[in-house]
């Protein structure tokens, strides 16, 4: 049975892990030091090994070799976490997908501020499948280099270009870990999956020919790829914040970034707002900013939603205060937001 491997550029192997399999050492004594040895190295270094698996996420199998293992090897910790599918691979544009330069909503509109918005050049939609994101990149046409920004925590990636995740409790499977500790999951999981044997993922039935991650498929179109994980209708932590507007700093004059999430509303509004607060925060009000994400087809952060108790306050505190780090900016963002925040 033949054995998916994907191809990243997020792992490098770690030749004495490597070299520790492959030594000519024999008897129960070298398998003791090599089996503790690798584990130690992988608790400690998580997302260097592509091949072998850290304990902290899967239970070992009774067999380790040093090529892929045959078969179906570890079980996931976490018996809530199941897969789901996200987009079906139809010839159709994604749900809420918007971009700054369709104004279409804004006729008749005198009370928007739109300076600066025709030269945004963003958009933002749902998780898009292989032939959604062709569509994606047509809208967009061929005028910039497209960078595609994935804003999931949650594992993800496309079986025959069927877009899937590995869903939790409220879509929170990945809520605490490291941008390396989720690419390291997420790279776990699809490699597990077998090539032609069928997958049942609830009433429906995939043979997987082709897995892919979004990198691998995203570059195959001619874009970009840039992951920031964010938790499902929460705020993003400070670090990602400050990832992101490192991102942006380094970009190249007339780039097109297209943001996405599971759903293109809340994850996807935030960064589509705040990356319009960096550009234009000194020249259009918040609420400017924010009526004109919304009148794109995104969601009004500033409005409190009951469903998400606490969490939606949290994520308006976080635009407020952004929008007046922006404005306060001086430097061109050399002052990070959590130096900022601490002042």
């Amino acid at each position: 049975m033949k054995q998916n491997q994907i191809i990243s550029n997020n792992f490098t192997n770690d030749n004495s892990i490597e070299d520790s399999f492959k030594h000519g050492h024999h008897g129960w004594h070298a398998y003791l030091y090599k089996y503790s040895h690798l584990c130690y190295c992988l608790h400690h270094c998580p997302y260097k090994v592509p091949t072998y698996y850290h304990p902290f996420f899967y239970e070992y199998g009774s067999h380790m070799n040093d090529g892929m293992i045959q078969g179906r090897y570890y079980e996931p910790q976490n018996n809530n976490i199941r897969l789901v599918i996200n987009s079906y691979n139809t010839k159709k544009l994604s749900n809420h997908f918007r971009k700054t330069t369709d104004l279409t909503n804004f006729k008749g509109s005198k009370v928007i501020n739109l300076h600066g918005l025709a030269n945004l050049n963003i958009s933002g939609s749902s998780q898009f499948s292989e032939n959604s994101l062709v569509l994606i990149k047509q809208s967009l046409g061929d005028a910039m280099p497209i960078i595609v920004v994935d804003l999931r925590q949650e594992s993800h990636g496309f079986i025959n270009g069927v877009a899937v995740s590995w869903s939790g409790n409220r879509n929170k499977a990945n809520k605490g870990l490291t941008k390396e500790e989720v690419l390291f999951d997420e790279n776990a999981r699809l490699q597990s999956i077998l090539l032609d044997k069928p997958i049942y993922i609830g009433n429906k039935t995939l043979i997987p020919r082709k897995v892919e991650d979004e990198e691998k498929l995203v570059q195959s179109c001619g874009m970009s790829y840039m992951r920031i994980p964010v938790t499902d209708k929460e705020k993003p932590t400070n670090d990602m914040v400050d990832y992101f507007i490192k991102f942006v700093n380094s970009l190249l004059p007339n780039t097109w970034l297209h943001f996405h999430c599971k759903g293109g509303k809340g994850r996807t509004a935030t960064f589509m707002v705040m990356y319009d607060m960096m550009k234009n925060a000194k020249n259009v009000s918040l609420q400017n900013i924010m009526n004109r994400q919304v009148l794109l087809g995104g969601k009004n952060l500033l409005r409190d939603e009951p469903y998400l108790m606490n969490r939606s306050k949290q994520r308006a505190k976080l635009i407020k205060r952004f929008y007046r780090y922006c404005v306060e900016n001086d430097d061109n963002f050399k002052t990070t937001w959590s130096q900022w925040i601490r002042t």
